[in-house]
């Protein structure tokens, strides 16, 4: 690739981040549902977002506030957009995968609801674990204590860590997901999650090799490389096995956010982790 394409990305996993950054900058740990939409409504352009985002923007606009916003008995509130925008909740709750499950709950409640809410808090609680996990399959056996125990995704999730303690090798797992959750829509939560947690667990020790087999797991890779590298890099910090030409500055599609340097973003996060701060 030349060294201009190199120096810069834009993803929609990017504009999530920012957003959820700024959410937190703006109202602090305490943000209700309704502050995240009206920054959508200010910020998002409404050609990003995927099903479910997009009709819970068509909501906001017509008046409605969460979770009234959320598309009631549609299959769109069991997808993975919350969960693609959750991470970041566990950047700032550090060790805490609690205090990130709830902050992600009330982002998610805007578009989500059921699985594609709990795939959410499940992400972020993720996060939030993989600081102070020895491994990944620390980091996901405890981020399963954050969701609902009798949801499909805990289940789901559940069944993952069980092959992977068994020993079975990831093409068997990742058969066996796409068997039981890949036939609905690619970007169903339950597949997803499962997907990411068995490129965390196959690919321990080795975050460019977590990230390759969550690709090579398929579905919808917009949302699960980002989270899965997102893991990896909470996990295992900057002295992993990194590319050497990881890009410096990111850009979103966000106004007034369109080009971000990634030492900065760093910055502004580590400014909103106050873990003392109420979340009500």
């Amino acid at each position: 690739m030349p060294d201009a394409a190199r120096a810069e990305d834009r993803s929609d996993a990017m504009d999530r981040a920012v957003l959820s950054l700024r959410v937190l900058e703006l109202h602090g740990p305490g943000f209700t549902s309704a502050q995240v939409g009206a920054l959508w409504l200010l910020t998002l352009p409404f050609l990003r977002p995927r099903p479910a985002e997009q009709a819970a923007y068509l909501a906001l606009l017509g008046g409605a506030l969460p979770p009234a916003t959320v598309s009631a008995g549609s299959a769109r509130g069991s997808t993975d957009e919350a969960m693609a925008r959750a991470d970041l909740y566990g950047y700032v709750a550090p060790g805490d995968p609690r205090r990130a499950a709830r902050l992600a709950c009330k982002d998610a409640l805007v578009s989500h609801e059921g699985e594609g809410l709990y795939a959410a808090m499940w992400s972020a609680a993720l996060a939030a674990a993989a600081f102070t996990a020895r491994d990944a399959a620390q980091a996901v056996g405890v981020s399963l204590r954050h969701v609902p125990l009798e949801s499909r995704l805990s289940g789901a999730i559940q069944g993952v860590l069980v092959a992977y303690t068994r020993g079975r090798t990831w093409e068997q797992a990742a058969a066996e997901v796409h068997q039981r959750y890949g036939t609905a829509t690619r970007w169903d939560a339950l597949g997803n999650a499962c997907l990411v947690a068995a490129g965390l667990l196959w690919g321990d020790g080795d975050p460019c090799r977590q990230i390759g087999l969550t690709v090579r797991g398929g579905l919808d890779i917009q949302t699960t490389a980002p989270v899965a590298g997102s893991i990896a890099g909470a996990l295992y910090g900057a002295e992993a096995g990194w590319p050497s030409m990881a890009p410096s500055r990111v850009r979103t599609g966000l106004p007034g956010q369109e080009a971000c340097v990634l030492e900065e973003l760093a910055r502004r996060t580590l400014a909103v982790t106050r873990a003392e701060a109420p979340l009500w």
